[in-house]
């Protein structure tokens, strides 16, 4: 069973490594990419962070699944845009971009709804 003992470090260490990788400077292995591919990667890491703020959530701190959605999306959001203002204003070789934001969100928008997609089919099964 998933218990806050866990869950929390794993979160935290998640949260500290994507903060970590979304301020230092990724030019020398994104170069040449395509432009715009990064918001893959935006997309499916806010889809895992979404996934691990929600578990300690709901399976945690055992809060029902409506709040720990509005927690999770709240918190997932504002990190994101947290995190592209601070590579803006903090950082010499990153730069703040509303296509990260719109991947970011659109990566706990579409994870909060395979949750609550699955909890409705689990629900429908006993």
């Amino acid at each position: 069973m998933l218990n806050k003992r866990i869950l929390i470090p794993v979160a935290l260490l998640y949260t500290f490594a994507l903060a970590t990788v979304s301020l230092v400077n990724l030019n020398n292995i994104t170069e040449g990419s395509p432009k715009n591919s990064d918001k893959v990667f935006h997309f499916l890491a806010y889809c895992l962070l979404t996934l691990v703020w929600f578990s300690v959530f709901n399976y945690g701190y055992k809060w029902s699944q409506a709040k720990a959605n509005v927690y999770t999306a709240v918190f997932s959001i504002s990190f994101g845009v947290l995190i592209e203002y601070l590579q803006g204003h903090f950082t010499e070789t990153r730069q703040f971009d509303v296509l990260d934001i719109i991947a970011n969100s659109t990566g706990v928008i579409i994870m909060l709804l395979i949750i609550e997609i699955k909890n409705k089919t689990e629900h429908k099964k006993i």
